[in-house]
């Protein structure tokens, strides 16, 4: 009884990491300007506030209702110019790629916890998986917050290529780009996802661990595992007879 609790937390745990990833809100998005472009641009978002013209949060439900013309933000991307990626924002093509697989690592993890949980109690790969998952959201907050400054900072230059996806190229385009890049920046950061997955698979952690520490000092449990240890000998020694007779004959 006490494994199959072991097993049914577990699972639980790794269907919460599932629906964190798709209803936690995964990014935050700012765009820090003056306060006077930001009373101008104050109606583009319900949630703009002092020094921000925009401010938005993302989670992946969101940005579905986005693309499938269900949230407020829809008509922004809903654009008959189509979307290219710009060679001036290729230099984060490798950390964003790096947040993308770190996330995808974490969404095969919960997965994987419950299917190994349905066909086994083992204690120890829930605890090794749990400690891959803190490992990959640290690499996926490390990737991702690069990524940001170099945008904040105007390494790369956000401003400019969305008033040209927006505006197209020309000199009017140009010289609003000249204009806004020195009165506007892009704010991206993480918001509680990062903590809910870290939280998540800790406690994956602590559940598995103290579950382990568990049976190492309950001695009925200790007998069942020498049992187990025993009948797999005893199986491995009956195959190796039977491969032995199989060769003689």
């Amino acid at each position: 009884m006490k494994k199959l609790g072991f097993r049914i937390g577990t699972i639980i745990l790794a269907v919460l990491i599932l629906l964190s990833a798709y209803f936690v809100n995964f990014v935050e998005v700012k765009m820090e300007t003056t306060d006077e472009l930001a009373e101008l641009f104050k109606t583009l978002s319900k949630d703009a506030a002092e020094g921000a013209a925009v401010y938005e949060d993302i989670s992946i439900k969101r940005a579905v209702d986005i693309a499938q013309g269900k949230d407020d933000l829809s008509p922004a991307f809903n654009t008959s110019s189509p979307i290219y990626w710009s060679p001036e924002l290729q230099v984060l093509n490798s950390r964003l790629i790096t947040v993308g697989v770190s996330f995808a690592v974490m969404i095969l993890l919960a997965l994987f916890l419950i299917v190994f949980s349905i066909c086994s109690k083992n204690r120890l790969v829930p605890l090794i998986a749990g400690a891959v998952g803190i490992i990959a959201d640290i690499v996926m907050i490390v990737a991702f917050r690069s990524a940001a400054t170099d945008v904040y900072t105007g390494k790369v230059d956000l401003t400019a290529y969305l008033l040209d996806k927006f505006l197209g190229t020309g000199v009017i385009t140009n010289l609003l780009g000249s204009i806004a890049g020195s009165a506007v920046k892009f704010v991206f950061s993480l918001c509680g996802l990062q903590n809910a997955f870290l939280f998540l698979f800790l406690a994956v952690i602590l559940w598995a661990a103290i579950n382990y520490l568990v049976d190492l000092g309950d001695p009925k449990a200790k007998a069942e595992k020498e049992a187990e240890k025993a009948e797999k000998a005893k199986k491995k020694e009956a195959k190796k007879a039977a491969k032995a007779a199989k060769a003689e004959a």
